[in-house]
């Protein structure tokens, strides 16, 4: 079966932010004039603010996960159609138009409408979590070009060992590939903090949130910020939409504001940074590295001088950019300095082209090879 393109999106404002900066996105119910069923909002990242971007009247993703492919600029998210709301799938939806493509719906044992979503920053694998039959929820992987899911394992064990029924809900990476849930287990009923281990789903707890409200943060997706704190919706008094920052060492939550339209927080949160910026900031960084190169090969073609040997038109570039995290710009070359070795890293100026020793290497040669991350 092939994937469904809906059309049936109301564009509300400005989705994309100037110049390929990051932008939290959250999912969650409709509040426009005609309160349609589902909705994407754009939040600030320090205060929780939010502004209504898209709403969808057909689909029901307030309570699913939400995540970010740079690859192809695409929004994810997990849940069902208003047409067949016993089936599960993944959702694509065009961050500049809101045009949504439904892709096959699931397993029948699957229900992923009700748990996280969140795209690894190392590998690009979509993960989700949601329920299989069992007490504990399930982690999963997504296909997301055929839609279907695969379970990895159950978070936790069953009835009635203690601790067993693990719900686990939103989720979200670090950039080193730790993978972070929300939930609670049936054990206390805590709303906490966990990690996930992606080889076998197992969760492990971290500590409560230490939020008294009714659903406090038990069910919202995560986001890192590029400070390091883990940002999540959450319930502040049993009426009002809050946003938080967590702790990832201790689990424990502050409220950093309210989220002004009340569109729920059991839906997901992501970050979205275009590979677009990207690519304009690597193009500034080959700018400023041929200049460089150029004015220093008027006067020198030493060895020991690396912009003279031409590693910015030999493709030795990379761009280190953890999620949400600064972009750090890499250069192969030959060792410069003190004892100069065979080969070096350097660290470069992406606008200047100013160049900083990080690494020297005496015995391999990797001054005219690749460099990737």
């Amino acid at each position: 079966m092939l994937a469904r393109v809906i059309v049936a999106a109301v564009v509300v404002s400005a989705a994309v932010a100037p110049g390929g900066a990051a932008t939290l996105y959250a999912s969650g119910n409709g509040t426009g004039p005609g309160g349609a069923l589902s909705a994407i909002y754009e939040v600030d990242s320090q205060t929780g603010a939010s502004t209504l971007v898209f709403e969808f009247p057909s689909i029901h993703i307030y309570n699913g996960g939400l995540a970010y492919d740079a690859s192809s600029d695409t929004l994810y998210a997990t849940g069902v159609e208003d047409s067949s709301t016993g089936t599960s799938r993944l959702f694509a939806i065009d961050r500049a138009t809101g045009a949504v493509t439904a892709l096959p719906g699931m397993s029948p044992s699957i229900n992923i409408s009700q748990g996280g979503l969140a795209l690894h920053p190392l590998t690009g694998v979509l993960y989700a979590t949601g329920g299989n039959g069992f007490q504990s929820s399930g982690l999963f992987t997504i296909d997301k070009i055929t839609g279907a899911a695969t379970l990895i394992g159950q978070t936790g064990g069953q009835c009635c060992v203690n601790p067993y029924g693990f719900n686990i809900n939103g989720i979200g990476f670090r950039s080193d590939g730790t993978l972070f849930a929300n939930g609670f287990t049936l054990t206390d009923g805590i709303s906490s903090l966990f990690t996930l281990d992606l080889a076998t789903g197992v969760a492990t707890v971290v500590g409560a949130h230490g939020v008294s409200s009714s659903r406090a943060l038990r069910y919202s997706g995560l986001a890192f910020r590029a400070d390091g704190v883990l940002l999540s919706l959450g319930d502040i008094d049993g009426s009002n939409d809050g946003f938080f920052g967590i702790d990832p060492a201790t689990g424990a939550a502050t409220l950093l504001g309210g989220t002004g339209p009340q569109y729920g927080n059991d839906g997901g949160l992501t970050f979205a940074v275009p590979e677009p910026a990207l690519l304009a900031l690597l193009g500034a960084a080959f700018a400023g590295l041929i200049a460089r190169r150029r004015a220093t090969q008027r006067t020198a073609r030493r060895r020991n001088n690396f912009a003279s040997l031409g590693f910015a038109v030999a493709s030795l570039l990379c761009l280190a950019s953890p999620a949400q995290a600064a972009s750090i710009l890499y250069a192969s070359g030959v060792g410069t300095g003190p004892n100069a070795p065979l080969s070096a890293i350097y660290e470069v100026d992406p606008f200047s082209g100013a160049s900083t020793l990080v690494f020297g290497f005496p015995t391999i040669h990797i001054y005219e090879g690749g460099l990737a991350y």
